[in-house]
């Protein structure tokens, strides 16, 4: 029993009447097939100049006939739109492969979507591209090298670079180019350009590592910043380290806070050098160095050294000492009130030129004193001599 033949069938009775009539009068064989109105073709279908006049051979794909082939050395469809201006009318086209060259001189295979009035090629899908290169699930998310994609956009790499990735490329002005990667080392930022790693995350960190919180504020170990800046863990201590990593001999400092001996708080200041902590400070503001305590020094208001200078105005003792009742306070030092902050470094100079005028005076009174005895040295000599005569 041979094969049946194409049949085309329209909406028209009389146009399919005579179409059908047209194929029974010829020969089994490709027919050339005209029609006036709507037709369907109720059989398989080959165009294009290598088909068979027996196209059966070639629609068998996967043990599955194929309803429609396009068998060329060149298959392309092209989708003309001749709508005026007023109206959509851009032009498409469907084309397999390059037509211009051999694959030994670079022609390309590809299965491309083109847009033929703007002269583009929006979609390109190379030969030999793997399975799932692109593939949409059923929910809309979009898997890349899977076919179980299991977010909006899921990516998976399986050997060709090592890691899934995410470039993105500026090609305008100066070009630039970044990535984002992930791999079993950890999620990363790197600078492709400069060939740089600013930002990386190491599998297994903790959650809130890093937090933004919507106030802007960044915690470290806290999903709830309290402060522009917050360390937390944890922990009966919290710590952050700065790090020279040039300096000669210590690298680092440590910026602690811990519960401290009372349990009150104390913040602490220590260069890792394997001894304490240099600096403590408690919640009463009591502060312990264990070294000395250097400040930029007194403005010297008052003088300072400058009492020793022969310009230099001094009070006599008895005017300085009536001041000095009538205030309250030493001249040079002003007042120091019960619980009201204290310069230390003023406070400090005001007193040396304290210190400065009482030796002053007490070399005066010295002088005075030294004078009073040579008077009365002498005095107690002529008693004597009179006593003697």
């Amino acid at each position: 029993m041979s094969r049946p033949q194409p049949v085309l069938a329209s909406a028209s009775i009389l146009p399919a009447v005579s179409i059908l009539a047209t194929l029974l009068a010829q020969p089994a064989a490709a027919q050339v097939l005209e029609a006036s109105s709507d037709a369907t073709i109720r059989d398989r279908l080959c165009l294009g100049g290598e088909c068979a006049d027996d196209p059966s051979p070639e629609f068998v794909a996967d043990g599955f006939t194929a309803s429609l082939e396009i068998n060329d050395f060149r298959s392309r469809i092209d989708f003309v739109d001749t709508s005026t201006d007023s109206f959509p009318n851009t032009s498409w086209a469907i084309e397999l492969n390059e037509p211009n060259l051999p694959i030994a001189t670079g022609g390309t295979e590809y299965f491309a979507i083109q847009d033929t009035s703007a002269g583009t090629v929006p979609v390109l899908i190379r030969g030999s591209a793997p399975t799932d290169s692109l593939y949409i699930a059923g929910s809309g998310a979009i898997g890349l090298r899977t076919s179980l994609p299991q977010m909006n956009l899921h990516i998976v790499d399986t050997g060709r670079f090592t890691e899934a990735g995410i470039r993105l490329e500026d090609t305008t002005g100066t070009p630039y180019s970044w990535d984002l990667r992930g791999n079993n080392a950890g999620f990363y930022l790197f600078d492709v350009t400069a060939n740089r790693l600013p930002f990386q995350v190491r599998p297994g960190a903790p959650s809130s590592s890093l937090e933004i919180a919507s106030t802007g504020f960044v915690g470290i170990g806290t999903e709830s910043p309290g402060a522009p800046l917050e360390v937390s863990n944890n922990d009966t201590f919290s710590y952050f380290r700065i790090t020279a990593a040039q300096a000669a001999i210590n690298q680092s400092a440590d910026m602690t806070f811990t519960g401290g001996p009372l349990g009150t708080g104390e913040f602490r200041y220590n260069i890792v050098d394997g001894d304490g902590p240099e600096m403590r400070l408690n919640a009463d503001g009591d502060m312990m160095l264990d070294g000395t305590l250097t400040t930029g020094g007194p403005t010297c208001a008052g003088g300072c050294d400058a009492v020793f200078d022969a310009e230099f105005e001094r009070l006599s003792v008895t005017d300085h000492a009536a001041l000095m009742w009538e205030n309250g306070h030493l001249p040079a030092v002003g007042p120091t009130l019960p619980g009201a902050p204290m310069n230390v470094s003023e406070k400090v100079g005001a007193m040396l030129n304290e210190l400065e005028h009482a030796h002053i005076y007490i070399e005066q009174l010295h002088d005075e004193a030294r004078a009073r005895d040579a008077v009365i040295a002498d005095l107690v000599a002529r008693l004597e001599a009179v006593e003697a005569r």
